[in-house]
């Protein structure tokens, strides 16, 4: 009788302990998509100033908290074409990614290491919408 007893009390404790992570777990979720938003912009002078940094320089006097603190890992120019590679700040292991293929085609567009941020960019009037996005939604030229 004692063994019963043991052994439901044991799975009812297995059971709450399984709820309460999955509880816990759900909620880090959702904090995690709130915090990560569907879409933002960079204005036209942020993004411009962004070519005026060097390698390994912090990014500080943008308006965009999105860009701020954050570190250019590459900087490249090679006649008309440029590549910027920064890491962000704000989203954890996460870089822009910034590639313009001389008048012909700009790409830009966010990854992240663990493959959790994915953003696809677009350039309007000098204003860049950067929309999130699946993986497989970008794709490179």
């Amino acid at each position: 009788m004692k063994l019963h007893f043991v052994k439901v009390c044991f799975t009812c404790f297995l059971f709450i302990v399984g709820y309460t992570l999955a509880a816990q777990k759900s909620k880090t979720i959702a904090e995690n998509f709130d915090k990560n938003p569907a879409t933002f912009t960079i204005s036209k002078t942020d993004y411009n100033n962004l070519f005026s940094k060097q390698s390994n320089e912090t990014i500080t006097g943008v308006q965009n908290k999105y860009l701020t603190n954050s570190t250019v890992l590459m900087n490249s120019l090679n006649g008309d074409m440029k590549f910027m590679k920064i890491k962000l700040d704000y989203f954890k292991n996460s870089f822009l990614m910034i590639q313009v293929n001389g008048g012909y085609s700009t790409q830009i567009f966010i990854l992240s290491d663990d493959k959790s941020v994915f953003y696809k960019g677009s350039i309007d009037n000098g204003v860049v919408t950067m929309t999130k996005c699946n993986e497989d939604d970008i794709v490179s030229e």
